[in-house]
């Protein structure tokens, strides 16, 4: 299978960033990996389908900002 890959714009916030990689890595296989960029930008990668990818990340994000979380990341288009 293909890799999924996408990137959201996040703020530098050292607390936030912890807990999404925190979220990301109590979740099952396959493992997702998150790439940093000097802008806050993270790319997020997986062995796994594209969607299956989005909806694991957005859960990720509910547990480590809430379900405001749309208000504070933002999509790359």
């Amino acid at each position: 299978m293909d890799r999924a890959r996408f990137a959201l714009a996040v703020p530098d916030d050292p607390g936030l960033l912890a807990r999404l990689e925190a979220a990301l890595a109590a979740q099952s296989d396959p493992p997702i990996s998150v790439a940093r960029s000097p802008t806050a930008v993270l790319a997020f990668e997986s062995g796994t389908g594209e969607m299956m990818l989005r909806s694991r990340v957005v859960q990720a994000l509910e547990t480590a900002v809430g379900p405001d979380w749309q208000h504070v990341v933002r999509p790359l288009e």
